[in-house]
């Protein structure tokens, strides 16, 4: 494996952080060629035997495997689990006792997993037993377990919930993913708190889609208390998951209340992107290479985002390791979600993003981590780089399906959606291996491939992780556990309180069983499809929603033009909110003006 820089960024670590648990792993660097994902091995990283600090899973003494709904925690080996913790009460318990061996199920012993770097899935115990949890609980609920207990081989009875299976088409129309999202959300009204941004995002964002009224205002509730501007030293990931938030609630609602703090957001991305010129504190422990190729190489990382913003990280004078696709492709559908909202954004900052986002992208889809096309060890080839046919990340290749969906108006954006599909079909066993998280490549992985209109691949990937859901699901089917995963950065289990961050993931997953999000694909909601509710022309006088741009291409915002007086050269265009708004045709780009007058001319 190619060597990595393992330069860490000391404040990730302070205690509190709402990165804390992702901040550190994220500090290591993945090389393009490192694209292991680390090694996976029998000792789990040394952390069967280290446990988390909060949340109900405390009291397990490690970061052990989740036996799904039994309540058994356990040690995985190549084709068993050793089982470490029982919780009380709990199906397994009075059944299963510490260090049985479990080495199959209903009747089938364990297939073999595979220790080591690669993408090898989640084959083997994990799978083998999560297909078992799914078989049992569509039948009587009894789970049949091969047990070697001190060298004598029993099968013993562990009831389960009767609670049927998930449908081929989940997680739509799927009884099972009704009861279990019910519940899921419960738990997290139940139990709030604990979860940093990223959890914050996501499960707000998943009870904003209930049809229960009562989930719903909970997510209301939950969007509105994030109603308040952050300030110019906040990390570019809470910038990103809060500006999705509000601007979805916004388009969900109507309520204009968190337009001011979605416009203060706007500034803040603007301060906290990499801007050119770029002095990278790294170019000066690169030996024997002219600085015009450190300089050409530092200028590629114009347009990213880093923890920190770029200013507080210069103004420090270094610390951490440069820009990353993760916070990039969040601030950009931060700016896509706000031009929907008609809040005006700097178009230069987001094609600047997109530049970065475009050069740590593949010919094969493969989303970089940071900024390895160029500047990792030392320059590298960046056209060689992006040449790649190689697959992998597909967590990452799910965002940046996202990105373009939400981009329709940007040249080659389709073209964009099949390249990242095509690589999530190609590596979507790798999606809880994303480097430092497994829970968010899971949940971002997921959410590109429940947005599109691939149903094979849909079905493909649904099908996969139903025994991973399974075996994550806790003892009372209400809760959910992160899963070890192969990263050798895998720390997702001590980031808070991990099970409110894993029901909140698998909520989201839920979710997409009753969509009503930009995110989730929809391209309207319930509060804003009847003309008379919110005031709407009708559409047979309105043009198509595109993005207006400024003269200079500098501004732009998203609406649907309504009208146009060539007399007083005014323009009138009803904004996503439904609001309208009144600019001369000169305010506009000569593109835009050609569109108006093309527009009106055919009206007439």
């Amino acid at each position: 494996m190619k060597t990595v820089n393992t330069h860490f960024f000391p404040s990730l670590f302070k205690s509190g952080s709402s990165l804390t648990g992702i901040a550190a792993c994220m500090a290591l660097f993945m090389s393009f060629l490192g694209d292991a994902y680390g090694i996976k091995d029998p000792d789990n990283q040394g952390r069967w035997n280290k446990p988390c600090k909060d949340g109900p899973d405390a009291v397990v003494p490690g970061f052990l495997v989740n036996m799904g709904p039994t309540g058994a925690r356990g040690i995985l080996k190549e084709r068993s689990f050793v089982v470490k913790y029982i919780f009380k009460k709990s199906p397994a318990s009075d059944v299963l006792r510490i260090d049985d061996e479990v080495y199959g199920a209903n009747g089938k012993k364990f297939s073999k997993h595979t220790f080591g770097d690669g993408n090898h899935g989640i084959e083997g115990p994990i799978q083998d037993m999560g297909l078992a949890i799914e078989d049992s609980e569509g039948d009587e609920g009894v789970l049949k377990l091969m047990v070697d207990r001190h060298g004598a081989k029993l099968e013993v009875e562990v009831q389960l919930e009767k609670l049927g299976r998930f449908a081929d088409t989940f997680p739509v129309n799927c009884a099972k993913t009704d009861i279990l999202k019910k519940r899921a959300y419960k738990y997290l009204m139940d139990n709030p708190g604990g979860i940093d941004s990223q959890g914050r995002c996501i499960a707000t964002l998943a009870m904003l889609s209930s049809d229960d009224r009562k989930v719903f205002t909970a997510g209301k509730r939950m969007a509105l208390a994030w109603n308040k501007p952050y300030n110019d030293t906040t990390r570019a990931w809470h910038l990103g998951f809060q500006g999705i938030v509000l601007a979805e609630y916004h388009m969900l609602t109507g309520d204009r209340k968190v337009l001011k703090t979605l416009g203060k957001t706007q500034d803040l991305l603007a301060k906290a992107q990499w801007k050119a010129p770029i002095h990278h504190w790294k170019s000066k422990q690169i030996k024997n290479i002219d600085q015009s190729i450190i300089d050409k190489h530092q200028a590629l990382y114009e347009g990213g985002f880093g923890h920190e913003p770029y200013d507080v990280i210069v103004a420090r004078g270094g610390g951490g390791y440069g820009p990353m696709q993760w916070p990039t492709c969040l601030a950009l559908m931060t700016w896509q979600f706000s031009k929907q909202c008609g809040v005006e954004v700097d178009q230069q900052a987001v094609d600047r993003s997109f530049q970065f986002l475009d050069y740590g992208t593949t010919n094969a889809g493969k989303i970089a981590y940071g900024g390895e096309f160029t500047l990792n060890n030392g320059p590298i080839d960046s056209e060689r780089w992006k040449s790649s046919t190689r697959n992998g990340a597909s967590h990452k290749s799910g965002l940046g399906y996202l990105v373009h969906k939400l981009s329709p108006e940007r040249e080659g954006s389709k073209e964009m959606m099949k390249l990242h599909l095509s690589n999530i079909d190609a590596s979507y066993k790798d999606m809880p291996d994303g480097h430092a998280c497994a829970l968010m490549g899971l949940t971002w992985g997921w959410a590109g491939t429940y947005a599109s209109d691939d149903a094979k691949l849909k079905k493909k990937v649904s099908s996969y992780y139903k025994a991973w859901i399974n075996m994550a699901r806790c003892h009372g089917s209400d809760s959910y556990v992160i899963l070890p995963a192969r990263d050798y950065a895998d720390f997702s289990y001590y980031r808070g309180n991990i099970r409110n961050h894993t029901t909140a993931a698998v909520a989201f997953a839920y979710s997409y069983s009753t969509p009503k999000l930009r995110i989730q694909g929809q391209e309207g909601n319930a509060n804003q499809t009847s003309d008379s509710r919110t005031n709407r022309l009708p559409k047979s006088t309105q043009g198509a929603r595109r993005t207006f741009y400024s003269p200079d291409r500098k501004r732009s915002f998203q609406g649907r033009l309504v009208s146009y007086d060539s007399k007083s050269g005014k323009v009138q265009v009803r904004m996503n909110n439904g609001r309208i708004t009144t600019l001369g045709l000169a305010d506009l780009s000569k593109e835009d003006q050609t569109y108006v007058e093309k527009f009106q001319s055919q009206v007439e």
